[in-house]
């Protein structure tokens, strides 16, 4: 199944209100969040924080998804309660507002394993045909 995943470093001082958005997903919410991962193809959600070297922690987001694009325009642009109560956490809680930055971001490949195909006709990718720039 696809995935997305979404890397973010945390805000100071925000590590806990974080637990709370996810205890109260869990908790009381559970039945809105269920609803919104079934309209957005979301199957399964993980989230990791991680601890950086003297430089604050990062937050490591997995779904497994059908559609990345789909759940990102619904979590960006839906009017429904729950989904703009959780917008505004998000926004809180990141400092930034997710249609800004989530919708059609652009990204770089730089890396791909096993190799995939080029153009349909059976070519592999070996590595001189990787540039770095």
């Amino acid at each position: 199944m696809p995935q997305l995943q979404i890397a973010c470093l945390l805000r100071p001082g925000t590590q806990e209100r974080w637990r709370r958005l996810y205890q109260e997903l869990a908790g009381p919410r559970r039945e809105q969040w269920e609803a919104l991962s079934q309209q957005t193809g979301i199957t399964q959600v993980q989230v990791r924080l991680v601890q950086l070297y003297q430089s604050g922690e990062i937050m490591l987001l997995t779904f497994e998804i059908q559609d990345s694009q789909h759940i990102l325009k619904v979590l960006a642009t839906s009017r429904r309660p729950f989904d703009c109560w959780l917008q505004t956490q998000l926004r809180s809680l990141l400092g930034w507002n997710m249609q800004e930055v989530l919708i059609n971001m652009p990204e770089d490949l730089i890396f791909v394993w096993p190799a995939e195909e080029k153009s349909g006709k059976g070519e592999v990718l070996h590595a001189d045909d990787i540039s770095f720039s």
